[in-house]
C-alpha cells in the first residue's frame, strides 16, 4: 500500500471520531462567547451589540445541532465535509469576533484551533488554504470591528496599546507559519511510520507463512521417503521376475528414473527447508548459472521449448548459487511452460549494481487479480495449480533484497522479471 492509500484508510477510520471532537470544540467556543455576553451584562466597560451577536450564536448552535444529527446517522462523513465544517467555524468565529472587539478580543487566538486540526488531520493543500483564510480574517478584524472596550487615557497610552495589538498580529502570523510547517511535517512522519509498520507486519506474516511451508515441505519429504523406497523395492523385484520380457523391463527402467528424480527433489526440499545459502557456497559466473539452471529444467520439462537471450555484453559477474533462487526460477519457468502454446523466452543481463532475469511466454497473461495481489499467495488460474509458485518466488526474491515484477505484454503473454542487487549474491 502506498502512503496516499494509507492516509485514505486512516482518514476513513478516524473521521467519525474527529468529527465528534470538532463538534465538542465548537460547543466550547459557543460557551466561551455566551460567557463573554454574560460578563458584558454585569461589566460596564464592555459594550456588545447583543441582538446581532445573539443571532450569530443562535445560527452557530443550529449548525452544530444539524451537524450532530448527521454525525449520529453516519451520513456525509468525508474529508471535504470535514474541511467545510472547519471553514464554517472560521466564518462564525470571524462574525463573533467582529461584534466583540475584533483583534482586541483575547479570544482571537481561537483561530489557531481550526488551523491545528487541519494541519494534523488533513492534507497540505487544505492546511495552506486554512492558514491563508485565517490570516485574511485576522487582518480584516484589525481594521473593521465593533469596539469591545471603552478605552481612555492619553494618546501616547493609546498608541502604545495599538503597538501591542500590532505585535499580537505579528505573533499570530508567526504562530500560523510555525504550526503549518511543523505540524504538517510531524503528521507526515506519523503516516510514514504507520506505513512502515504496516509493511513490517505484512512481511512478518509472509515470512511466517514461508516458514510454515518450509516445515511442511520438510515433513512431506520425510514422509514420502518410505513409500518411494517401497516402490523402488517392488520395481526391482519386477525386473528380476520379468528379466526376459523387454517391454516390462523398459517400463521399470522409466519408473526407476522417475523415482530417482523424486528422491532428488525431496533431497532438495529437505536441504532448502533449513538452509539459507545452498550448494556449499559454490561460486559461478551468472551466465554459467543461467545455463546450468535451464539445462536442468529442460531435463524435467523436455517438451517445453526454451530460448535464451543475453542482453548484456562483457564478462558476467560471479554469484553464490542459491537453491531457493533456483527453485524460484523453476517456478516461473514452469508457469510459463504451462501457459505457453509454443515457446518461452528467458532473457537475462547485468550491470554494475544488479542482475536481472525475465521470463516471457505467449499465453493468455496474468489475471488482473494476480497483478493486483502482492505479498500474498496468489490464486492459480491453472486447474491443477496450488497458487503458491508466484508467492514462494516473490518471498525468495524479497529475502535476497530484490524485486519480482509481473506484467502482461502489449501483444499478449505474461512477463515475470526478477531484479537482484549484485551485493546480495
Amino acid at each position: 500500500m502506498t502512503l496516499d492509500g494509507l492516509e485514505q484508510v486512516s482518514s476513513a477510520r478516524v473521521m467519525p471520531r474527529n468529527m465528534g471532537r470538532l463538534l465538542l470544540m465548537r460547543t466550547v467556543l459557543i460557551l466561551c462567547q455566551l460567557l463573554l455576553v454574560l460578563v458584558s451584562l454585569f461589566y460596564d466597560g464592555i459594550a456588545l451589540p447583543l441582538p446581532e451577536i445573539m443571532v450569530v450564536i443562535t445560527l452557530y448552535i443550529t449548525v452544530n445541532v444539524i451537524s450532530l444529527v448527521f454525525l449520529l446517522r453516519g451520513k456525509g462523513l468525508s474529508e471535504r465535509v470535514y474541511f467545510g465544517q472547519l471553514l464554517t467555524d472560521v466564518l462564525f468565529l470571524t462574525l463573533l469576533l467582529y461584534f466583540s472587539g475584533g483583534y482586541t478580543n483575547p479570544l482571537i487566538s481561537l483561530y489557531l484551533l481550526p488551523l491545528i486540526i487541519v494541519s494534523s488531520t488533513l492534507g497540505r493543500h487544505r492546511a495552506l488554504v486554512m492558514a491563508a483564510l485565517i490570516l485574511i480574517c485576522y487582518t480584516l478584524l484589525v481594521f473593521q470591528y465593533w469596539p469591545l472596550f471603552t478605552m481612555g487615557g492619553a494618546a501616547a497610552g493609546a498608541s502604545g496599546f495599538h503597538l501591542h495589538l500590532l505585535g499580537m498580529w505579528f505573533s499570530f502570523a508567526l504562530s500560523v507559519g510555525l504550526i503549518v510547517f511543523f505540524i504538517m511535517r510531524m503528521t507526515r512522519s506519523i503516516y510514514q511510520r504507520d506505513m512502515w509498520l504496516a509493511e513490517m507486519r505484512e512481511k512478518a506474516e509472509r515470512d511466517s507463512h514461508v516458514l510454515s511451508l518450509g516445515a511442511m515441505a520438510a515433513g512431506a519429504a520425510h514422509e514420502l521417503g518410505t513409500p518411494l523406497s517401497t516402490i523402488a523395492v517392488v520395481v526391482h523385484e519386477l525386473e528380476c521376475d520379468y528379466a526376459d520380457q523387454a517391454e516390462i523391463t523398459g517400463q521399470t527402467t522409466v519408473i526407476k528414473e522417475e523415482l530417482a528424480r523424486c528422491k532428488q527433489v525431496l533431497s532438495q526440499l529437505s536441504a532448502s527447508a533449513g538452509q539459507l545459502r545452498a550448494e556449499g557456497g559454490r561460486r559461478l559466473h551468472f551466465e554459467a548459472y543461467i545455463r546450468e539452471v535451464t539445462t536442468q529444467w529442460q531435463l524435467m520439462r523436455p517438451r517445453a521449448e526454451l530460448r535464451l537471450a543475453t542482453e548484456s555484453a562483457g564478462s558476467s559477474p560471479q554469484l553464490v548459487a542459491d537453491v531457493t533462487l533456483t527453485q524460484a526460477l523453476y517456478n516461473l519457468l514452469n508457469n510459463a511452460a504451462d501457459a505457453s502454446s509454443h515457446c518461452i523466452r528467458l532473457a537475462y543481463g547485468w550491470d554494475a549494481d544488479s542482475l536481472w532475469m525475465e521470463v516471457r511466454d505467449d499465453g493468455a497473461g496474468y489475471a488482473q487479480r494476480i497483478l493486483d495481489n502482492r505479498g500474498q499467495p496468489e490464486i492459480s488460474s491453472k486447474s491443477h495449480g496450488r497458487g503458491l509458485g508466484l508467492f514462494l518466488s516473490r518471498a525468495v526474491v524479497d529475502r535476497l533484497g530484490g524485486r519480482l515484477d509481473l506484467s502482461n505484454g502489449d501483444d499478449g503473454g505474461a512477463c515475470a522479471r526478477i531484479t537482484l542487487p549484485g551485493s546480495k549474491l
